[in-house]
């Protein structure tokens, strides 16, 4: 009994959490991930003004561009990524000349059709997680909670290993370790500043570093409102 209590608990928790990711992933990615302010808050302008001349593929004048300019081919970005990865090879800016200059070379082309495909293989997660909660909320709600000290030892152990593996390789390793994980390895996904635009527009790994921040801020805050409020619903529904 006590091992199905712990079961329906953790099945449920972690449901939640990720029902509670997926809302503030989806809610962030319509703000364009506060790419605005993030644009001057991790100084973004400048770094374009620095590395964007250097650019080694022939991507002339970006730094030209002015801070909305940057803005609107970050949303491109972002809409095509969150459409399947469709127009991404047609996006452009001008040039000084007034010439089309393709922003993206066919690598990065390749590697946010991947991102692409990770987003289109969250959004099922999602619509798992969603079809799940109610009927595991159920579960949970059916038996008493297992003791703290269950909890703690479930919910802890994962923590702590992630936490210890960021403190021992460092967030810079951790984070090409995932990318190595999760993309083709054929496929490149590491891109130096002076080699892409794209990772010049994005101050690629910096700004992730910032959206992480709010996803995870986001996950902590839904998380104990979902988990009460389907367990409320669960009580409502069963009197």
């Amino acid at each position: 009994m006590k091992a199905l209590s712990l079961a329906a608990w953790f099945a449920y928790g972690l449901t939640t959490v990720a029902l509670a990711l997926g809302i503030t992933w989806g809610l962030y990615a319509r703000a364009d991930y506060g790419y605005p302010f993030w644009y001057d808050a991790l100084d973004i302008g400048p770094h374009i003004d620095e590395y964007a001349p250097l650019n080694r593929y022939h991507r002339r004048d970006f730094q030209y561009l002015d801070a909305a300019e940057h803005q609107a081919l970050f949303h491109d970005i972002r809409v095509a990524v969150h459409d399947g990865g469709r127009g991404l090879a047609a996006l452009s800016y001008r040039d000084r000349q007034g010439h089309d200059i393709p922003l993206l070379r066919h690598a990065e082309v390749l590697h946010l059709r991947d991102v692409a495909h990770l987003i289109d293989l969250g959004r099922w997660a999602l619509l798992v997680a969603a079809v799940l909660w109610l009927p595991l909320a159920w579960a949970r709600a059916a038996r008493p909670p297992p003791g703290w000290r269950a909890r703690a030892l479930v919910a802890v152990t994962p923590l702590l290993a992630m936490v210890g593996w960021l403190v021992v390789a460092g967030p810079t390793a951790v984070f090409y370790r995932f990318h190595i994980w999760l993309f083709p390895a054929e496929h490149e996904w590491f891109f130096y500043w002076q080699d892409s635009l794209m990772s010049t527009l994005m101050k690629a790994p910096v700004l992730f570093g910032g959206i992480a921040v709010v996803l995870v801020g986001g996950t902590l805050v839904l998380t104990p409102l979902l988990y009460r409020g389907g367990l409320a619903l669960v009580r409502r529904a069963r009197r």
